[in-house]
């Protein structure tokens, strides 16, 4: 299983590659991720107000890493951004039963 500093370490660099409008395209999409039901319930003032290693914390505080990491996934292929996605997703294990 991928720990919390593994995906703070991945999201966090991939998030860093972000310009300030992808980001905040990131920001407005990743509540929205049906598998984030967890991170729905993050105030949006939180998310907008945090940068790419502040999200990875707020993220990570409000579910598991693997989720938090599948949800990433999701919104980078939103976004299109089909290169992060594939490097999220080579470092998201599916945590054990």
């Amino acid at each position: 299983m991928a720990s919390s500093a593994e995906l703070d370490f991945n999201l966090q660099a991939l998030l860093e590659q972000l310009s300030q409008d992808e980001l905040s395209k990131f920001k407005s999409l990743i509540t929205t991720i049906s598998l984030g039901k967890e991170l729905q319930t993050i105030p949006q003032t939180e998310v907008d107000k945090a940068n790419g290693k502040q999200l990875v914390e707020i993220f990570t505080s409000h579910s598991c890493s693997y989720w938090a990491g599948m949800a990433a996934i999701q919104v980078f292929e939103k976004m299109n951004q089909t290169h992060l996605s594939g490097r999220a997703d080579e470092h998201c294990v599916m945590p054990p039963p």
